[in-house]
């Protein structure tokens, strides 16, 4: 393990943290330019190794002031593989390889704000559910995948960067408050039932979202999305339609050089890469982090994800659970990071267990 932790930081002494560049700024009118390169190895036995780039992104963003009080907005961003997948292969849940493309949309939308009134936006935009969910999604290069954000579907129906969605949010007297809808259908594919691959259509959604920022640093808060799907391939439970919900309940607290955070989630028909398609599951995050100085941070926490499912088999249940450890050097732009995996997770369907894994950017 010692030759392959040497091996992955000489490959991967190259990396970047997100930055923005303002071109222009008239006090009426301010363009944009953002983003930031990404080189990653990871090394997990009998799974994945080598390079990947697939974090990569560059956006622009442009506001106009049209009073004193209220701006119109817009922005626009796309992630591109540096490696274009040369020795990385993604996979979907149910083991068929992805061919991804060398760029894709991540963000594009579109809104105006007001001081007193909040803001109204419509587009792919970051979910309502997030604005609480994303609390513990603040690693590096792990955690933030047991709470319902990021399912093979989070994009589709609404908890992860939303399609279709238009979405509100206002703060007063730390009071944070977001509502969201996704219009129209959209079709769908995934592996449903871990293994086949079916498709359907999503047939809207909403998400509700609160929380309460105190004086001292702490924050809690909870949100709730739902989304239907229908004219499903592959029954799910002898239907053609399902009903996906994702309700989480958050702590944060920040002060000084002190980040910690705690995010609970309750889940219906999540659509999991590890676990497939789970009729009910339980998943939290734990996150905390210390800053040592101006250039190195400390962080670690605690990642599970478990099938509350009423199967008839034991082993046609999964589980996610995981201690990620990381060490984070940030210097300007330029950010170098170290991930270790300690792993517990259990494939579904299986008994084989997930290998410890090293991340390095």
């Amino acid at each position: 393990m010692q030759k392959k932790l040497l091996a992955a930081v000489v490959a991967s002494m190259v990396a970047g943290q997100a930055m923005a560049v303002t071109l222009v700024d008239d006090g009426t009118n301010k363009a944009t330019i953002g983003g930031y390169l990404d080189l990653r190895y990871t090394d997990q036995d009998n799974a994945v190794k080598g390079h990947a780039g697939d974090s990569s992104r560059i956006n622009f963003a442009f506001e106009h002031k049209l009073t004193e009080a209220t701006t119109v907005f817009t922005k626009a961003e796309w992630g591109f593989d540096t490696t274009n997948g040369d020795t990385f292969e993604e996979v979907d849940a149910g083991g068929h390889p992805v061919d991804k493309d060398f760029m894709w949309q991540r963000l594009a939308y579109i809104g105006a704000k007001n001081d007193q009134y909040g803001s109204v936006a419509f587009g792919k935009q970051w979910s309502t559910y997030y604005t609480v969910a994303g609390w513990t999604d603040v690693m590096a290069t792990s955690g933030g995948n047991t709470v319902g954000v990021y399912s093979v579907l989070g994009d589709q129906l609404g908890t992860a960067r939303a399609d279709d969605a238009i979405q509100y949010n206002h703060s007063i007297m730390g009071l944070n408050i977001s509502a969201q809808a996704q219009l129209g259908e959209r079709a769908v594919t995934a592996a449903f039932d871990g293994a086949d691959i079916t498709s359907g259509t999503r047939d809207g959604s909403y998400a509700v979202a609160a929380s309460y920022d105190l004086p001292m640093g702490l924050s809690i808060g909870a949100a709730y999305n739902q989304a239907e799907v229908k004219d499903l391939t592959v029954l799910v439970n002898g239907s053609d339609k399902l009903k996906a919900k994702s309700a989480v309940l958050g702590a944060k607290f920040e002060a000084d050089k002190i980040y910690a955070a705690f995010t609970y989630a309750k889940l219906d028909n999540l659509n999991d890469g590890v676990l497939g398609l789970v009729e009910e599951a339980e998943g939290m995050e734990l996150y905390a982090s210390y800053q040592l100085n101006d250039m190195f941070k400390i962080g670690g926490g605690y990642n599970q994800l478990k099938d509350k499912s009423n199967y008839a088999a034991a082993v046609d249940k999964g589980e996610i659970k995981y201690v990620p450890v990381e060490v984070v050097y940030t210097q300007g732009p330029v950010q170098l990071s170290g991930t270790y995996e300690f792993q517990d997770s259990v494939k579904a369907g299986t008994t084989e267990k997930v290998k410890d894994k090293i991340i390095l950017q």
